[in-house]
């Protein structure tokens, strides 16, 4: 039934691009690779026909490979709002008592908005996802992590951490959504009237207001941005992994959800 309510919900837009990692040549569509050594396609753990792109992160390392979608290479013009879903599936090994990034938007242009290269409106933004220590039920809570336009005016070196009103276990799928619109311009100046939202399995939970990340119309959405990283400065205190499904990017949230509220 869930899959016969996903594929209704998805038919009424087609995507800007789309994947279910059944391809052993999947991760060679994305537009950008970064440590595809830590990227392989893996069998399901609940289901054994299934296979999804598993990310690992090595013990003393901090990447877990990051894979893009460059909008301009799939749309006429980069675009100002998007959505972007997928499944997330954490394995038990993941057992970091600290943060780190998960799939988001990107717009850093190679210039700004990641890594402690401040935002200042005209150089980049960015707002990745991310994880944090495991809390007191075992359980990783997650969110947002945003390179904003205030930045540099803010004496800011790294972004804003935002936590979702979640924490996922491990050893089991979610349904991770996210949508963002970018804040319109006006006299070379951001309106900060931009908004992200999240959703996990369907639930609502993040509703980002007022967002500032840009002050010039040349600063877009770039990217879909998978990033798998620990970090920050500390490294991974173990073997970790996770895995990533059926990732699906269109220019709105479909009307109806993809996942049927709880």
């Amino acid at each position: 039934m869930l899959e016969i309510i996903l594929a209704a919900a998805l038919s009424l837009q087609e995507p800007v691009f789309s994947t279910d990692f059944s391809n052993p040549d999947a991760i060679t569509a994305f537009d950008a690779t970064h440590r595809a050594d830590q990227l392989s396609i893996a069998q399901d753990p609940e289901d054994p026909a299934n296979t999804a792109l598993r990310v690992d992160v090595d013990l003393g390392d901090h990447y877990g490979g990051s894979l893009e979608v460059l909008l301009r290479n799939h749309l006429d013009e980069e675009p100002t709002r998007l959505y972007f879903r997928y499944r997330l599936w954490i394995d038990p090994s993941w057992t970091t008592t600290t943060g780190g990034k998960l799939p988001g938007f990107g717009g850093t242009y190679r210039r700004a908005g990641w890594g402690g290269k401040p935002s200042d409106g005209t150089n980049g933004w960015s707002a990745r996802g991310l994880y944090a220590g495991i809390d007191q039920h075992g359980n990783i809570p997650v969110g947002s992590y945003i390179y904003h336009a205030d930045m540099v005016e803010n004496d800011q070196t790294y972004g804003n951490s935002e936590r979702w009103d979640i924490a996922l276990e491990t050893a089991r799928w979610y349904t991770i959504e996210q949508e963002i619109q970018l804040d319109a311009i006006a006299d070379n100046q951001g309106q900060g009237d931009g908004w992200l939202r999240a959703w996990a399995d369907g639930a609502l939970v993040f509703d980002r207001t007022n967002l500032h990340v840009r002050d010039t119309d040349d600063l877009r959405i770039e990217s879909v941005w998978l990033n798998i990283y620990h970090g920050g400065k500390a490294p991974a205190p173990a073997n970790m992994h996770l895995l990533i499904d059926d990732l699906w990017i269109a220019p709105t949230r479909p009307t109806q959800s993809p996942i049927p509220d709880p």
